[in-house]
């Protein structure tokens, strides 16, 4: 995907007053940048939009450098987009407080994400799983409660076989055995991921507070919608 939103980037600098919906369709990507195509900005300026999206939140960007400033990287990009960084369009982009953009980038860094995110929140809901059944206490004793002659409530108990006991507690560590295994691969994927996205992860560290790489940990990323209303005007 990176490789593909990199391709669609070029083609559209090298022709920054066309409109190029079509090709941003037939490269599978008008669900990332239609809230950008669909806003009321020039067409050049949708067309460097799409393109900055990409430049800074691509992990395969030559534009980010985890050697500078945030502001820096971004202001780079802009000005090499030729975009006017003075203007006020391209403040509140500087500032993360533009809607269109800010969902186009959300929808990106969805688009990003690989077979691995999926994979390390499995292992990790697998281990979570295992593990809460395995830790439950072996029951030495069933207990059951009856009412006395007196109306009192008394507590009696049932004894259980030990060797019962023993077989239980015996599977119950290899299940933790497989909920370490499950852990230790997903930490291991999650090692990789934070390798191959570490420009991206600084790009959203700096700019919305979160790790993308820890998104793989979660069901769902960060909630769009709630970071939009605290950064745009009402």
């Amino acid at each position: 995907m990176q490789e593909k939103a990199t391709a669609l980037s070029k083609i559209i600098r090298n022709n920054i007053l066309d409109n190029h919906e079509d090709t941003i369709r037939d490269y599978g990507l008008w669900e990332c940048f239609c809230h950008i195509y669909e806003s009321a900005e020039k067409i050049a300026d949708k067309n460097r939009l799409v393109c900055y999206v990409n430049y800074a939140y691509n992990p395969e960007s030559y534009w980010l450098d985890l050697k500078k400033d945030r502001i820096d990287n971004k202001t780079r990009i802009l000005v090499n987009l030729e975009a006017e960084i003075k203007s006020d369009l391209y403040k509140k982009i500087l500032k993360d407080n533009h809607e269109p953009v800010l969902r186009s980038i959300f929808a990106f860094l969805e688009e990003l994400k690989d077979w691995r995110w999926r994979a390390v929140y499995d292992y990790l809901d697998y281990a979570a799983k295992i593990s809460r059944f395995a830790i439950n206490e072996t029951e030495e004793e069933r207990q059951y409660e009856k009412k006395a002659k007196d109306g009192q409530i008394e507590t009696y108990t049932e004894e259980i076989d030990i060797e019962v006991i023993a077989k239980v507690n015996k599977q119950k560590g290899e299940l933790l055995n497989q909920a370490h295994k499950a852990r230790e691969k997903a930490e291991e994927i999650m090692r990789e991921i934070r390798k191959d996205f570490a420009p991206t992860d600084d790009a959203t560290q700096s700019d919305f507070g979160f790790s993308f790489s820890d998104t793989a940990k979660k069901k769902n990323i960060m909630s769009w919608r709630e970071f939009i209303r605290s950064k745009t005007p009402t």
